[in-house]
């Protein structure tokens, strides 16, 4: 920021930019980067700038629904279909989504315009999709990438190979409107993404939780796998990664103890230490299942989400949201009501 200016009056100055200004402006500088995560600004920026903010909920039966965060603009779903899915959303306000009622399977689109462009199919429509994460990489001009983790069918005759758990890596470039076949992932063949761990994308990498505690990286400009061993110095019944405050950190459950947050100290490798930031004493069963800003967390129970001031006290609630159904999977979402071009 503009050190010859009072704070306040450059917060007043961002807070008025638009959100493909302001998301260009946190690439070239921590300081304001450290906004996206202050609660007194994005309040003010929400105000200023007609934002949309909250999480996407996909619930276990396929129907999908919004949970606004407090003062949020709404965000109609509508012209999704009821058992459409949704896959992935990014920072940017763009989601993956597939759907039965569709000529292809996988599509991606921007909600708060309504804007939907069918992909093309994978490479390998017959496998098993595990994950599917989506980045921006670019913005002038618009650019994403797709990628899209599988694994073989059973019911299709394809060759085990029983030393290994195999991933399908797929990338779709909004660059060349084309997926790409990369080389597979192979795992020991004990060990799996775990089943309720979403990917996590710090840096232009995305991170996902495997069944023995290690973590897969993949990095999307390079395009390489990386399996990181977790280095946290005691034993969870519990583990989640998340985001905080821009940075990978873990959500743990210690066995009779309350929630702790874990924030890894610089760049995730296998060298990496992890430093325990807080520690929760809500004796609610409610799940601790991410962050909205650097103060607020989100708890989740059957068809509740929660938005708790954690930093004020276990009472200090901002916004409870009553879904209609069982909660499966949430994104974190935000976006303007600005058209882009889908297809560049």
């Amino acid at each position: 920021m503009n050190s010859k200016l009072p704070e306040e009056i450059n917060i007043d100055i961002l807070s008025r930019t638009s959100l493909k200004t302001f998301d260009a402006m946190c690439c070239t500088s921590k300081e304001i980067s450290k906004l996206k995560y202050d609660p007194y600004f994005l309040h003010l920026y929400k105000q200023r700038n007609n934002i949309v903010s909250g999480f996407l909920v996909q619930h276990i039966n396929g129907f999908h629904e919004f949970a606004p965060s407090h003062d949020s603009t709404p965000l109609d779903l509508g012209f999704l279909s009821p058992d459409d899915r949704i896959l992935a959303a990014s920072e940017k306000g763009i989601i993956v989504f597939e759907s039965p009622h569709w000529q292809k399977l996988y599509h991606v689109c921007k909600p708060a315009t309504n804007q939907v462009f069918e992909l093309p199919n994978p490479n390998r429509t017959e496998n098993l999709t595990e994950k599917v994460a989506i980045m921006v990489v670019g913005s002038n001009p618009f650019r994403y990438k797709i990628l899209r983790l599988s694994q073989p069918n059973p019911s299709f005759s394809q060759q085990w190979d029983g030393r290994y758990t195999t991933y399908c890596c797929e990338i779709f470039d909004s660059a060349t409107l084309s997926w790409r076949l990369l080389e597979d992932t192979k795992l020991p063949y004990d060990v799996f993404v775990t089943i309720s761990s979403q990917p996590i994308t710090v840096g232009g990498s995305i991170y996902l939780l495997l069944t023995n505690n290690d973590v897969l990286n993949f990095d999307f400009y390079s395009e390489k796998w990386t399996v990181i061993r977790l280095q946290i110095p005691t034993r969870f019944d519990i583990l989640k990664l998340v985001k905080y405050e821009g940075n990978l950190a873990l959500v743990c459950k210690p066995p009779n103890g309350g929630w702790e947050i874990w924030v890894i100290n610089g760049t995730m490798n296998h060298s990496s230490s992890w430093k325990k930031t807080f520690v929760f004493n809500k004796k609610e069963r409610m799940f601790l299942n991410s962050f909205y800003d650097s103060d607020t967390s989100v708890l989740v129970d059957f068809n509740t989400l929660v938005f708790y001031k954690f930093k004020k006290g276990d009472d200090s609630m901002s916004n409870k949201v009553v879904l209609s159904d069982m909660i499966a999977t949430t994104f974190a979402f935000r976006s303007d009501f600005e058209p882009i071009d889908l297809t560049s």
